[in-house]
C-alpha cells in the first residue's frame, strides 16, 4: 500500500451515535484517515418504508463523500440492504458507484461477501435485537444469497426480550437504540447460536449495534469456528478495497485472511 494519504468515508444512520470511524481508525494503516457523515433524515422512524426510502439519501451522502475526496465509502446499518433483497442491494450498491470513481461498502452486502471468503456456505444466526419480521427478513435475504441458515436467534427467541411490534426489539440494558447491550449478552447470544447449530459453518451476527470487533478473537476460541459481524464486515470491505494486505491480528479470522483478499 502507498504511503500517500487514503481517504475513507463513513455513512451513519440517522440520529443514532456510529463508533465506527473511530474502531477502524484503530486497526487501519497509518496513511488511512477517515471522515463520516449522518443521513439527514431527521423523522427516520427505523421502520420497513424509511429503510427502503432512503436508498436517495445514502446516494446523496455518498456522493458528498467522494467529493470531499473519499475512495471508499461505508454504509452503517444491515436492513438498508435486508429491505431490498440480495439481489436487489447489489443493485442498488452498484447504482450508486456507477460513474463515481469511488467505491461503496454497504453492510448487508459486504457481510455476504465476507462469509464467502471464508468459505462458509452454512450458518447459525445470532440476530440479537431484531424482531421477528426483521429476522425472517434476514433469512430469506440469506437464503436468496445461497447461504444456508441452520439456526436463527434473536433477544425474543431467547426469551430475554418480548416484541414491541417494530423491525427491532429490546428494552432496558438490551435496548439497541441507546447502545446498551453489554457484551456479555452478545457473547451469550453467539453462543447460544452455536449451541443451536454445531454443524455450521461460522456464526453470523447481526444488528449493527453488536459490535464483535474485539470479541471476535476469543469467541472464535470459544467455539472454534469464524464469526462474523457487521463491524469487521465493512472494516474488511474498506481495507481489501483499498489494497491492503497486512493482516490485522486480534481481532478474529476474518481480518486476518485480508492477506488472502481480492481487492476490488
Amino acid at each position: 500500500m502507498e504511503n500517500s494519504t487514503r481517504r475513507v468515508g463513513f455513512i451513519s444512520t440517522p440520529a443514532w451515535f456510529d463508533i465506527s470511524p473511530a474502531e477502524f481508525r484503530r486497526i487501519a494503516p497509518p496513511n488511512v484517515h477517515a471522515m463520516q457523515t449522518m443521513m439527514r433524515l431527521p423523522d427516520f422512524g427505523y421502520n420497513y418504508d424509511d429503510f427502503i426510502s432512503a436508498a436517495h439519501e445514502i446516494g446523496a451522502s455518498f456522493n458528498a463523500l467522494v467529493a470531499a475526496g473519499a475512495e471508499v465509502v461505508a454504509q452503517f446499518g444491515y436492513p438498508f440492504s435486508l429491505v431490498h433483497g440480495w439481489e436487489g442491494a447489489q443493485k442498488v450498491q452498484a447504482s450508486m458507484e456507477c460513474g463515481s470513481g469511488a467505491r461503496l461498502v454497504m453492510m448487508g452486502v459486504e457481510v455476504v461477501n465476507a462469509i464467502r471468503h471464508l468459505g462458509c456456505r452454512s450458518l447459525a444466526v445470532a440476530s440479537t435485537y431484531y424482531s421477528g419480521s426483521t429476522a425472517q427478513m434476514l433469512q430469506d435475504y440469506l437464503a436468496e444469497a445461497g447461504l444456508e441458515v441452520k439456526t436463527l436467534q434473536n433477544w425474543e427467541s431467547s426469551g430475554m426480550a418480548e416484541s414491541g411490534g417494530g423491525m427491532f426489539s429490546g428494552s432496558g440494558s438490551l435496548d439497541p437504540m441507546e447502545w446498551q447491550t453489554p457484551s456479555d449478552a452478545l457473547e451469550k447470544a453467539v453462543k447460544d447460536a452455536a449451541g443451536g447449530a454445531p454443524d455450521a459453518d461460522c456464526i453470523l451476527v447481526t444488528g449493527g449495534g453488536m459490535r464483535v470487533l474485539d470479541i471476535a478473537e476469543k469467541l472464535e476460541k470459544d467455539i472454534g469456528k469464524p464469526v462474523v459481524g457487521g463491524d469487521i464486515s465493512i472494516y474488511w470491505g474498506l481495507l481489501r478495497r483499498l489494497g491492503v494486505k497486512d493482516n490485522v491480528a486480534g481481532h478474529g479470522s476474518l481480518l486476518t485472511s485480508l492477506d488472502r483478499s481480492s481487492a476490488l
